[in-house]
């Protein structure tokens, strides 16, 4: 069976790419090889991207607690109470006092 046009089959690059691909996919061996290379790079692949969505994660969370303390530190500036705030924002009363102390 042809797959592929007459013109791509007469280019030299095109020709030893697909003589190569016969060879190895007529080796079993080989093919073995390459398709544990292939599944232990989608795997690594698909670890860095757990890894880089639990960075982003952490990074959206810390964006989210700094935003939580600067709305607390400009309640407590106001005079509101702690408890109040507590509920607002959504931290600790321990949180709290240890903003109010800086």
């Amino acid at each position: 069976m042809k797959v592929l046009p007459d013109y791509l089959c007469e280019e030299e690059g095109v020709a030893m790419a697909v003589a190569q691909l016969k060879k190895v996919n007529a080796d079993r061996e080989m093919r073995q090889i390459l398709e544990a290379r292939e599944r232990e790079a989608h795997h690594l692949a698909s670890i860095k991207k757990a890894a880089y969505d639990e960075g982003l994660a952490e990074g959206e969370a810390r964006g989210e607690r700094k935003k939580q303390v600067e709305i607390a530190i400009k309640l407590l500036k106001q005079g509101m109470p702690v408890n109040l705030i507590g509920e607002i924002t959504g931290l600790s009363e321990l949180e709290l006092r240890g903003i109010l102390k800086h």
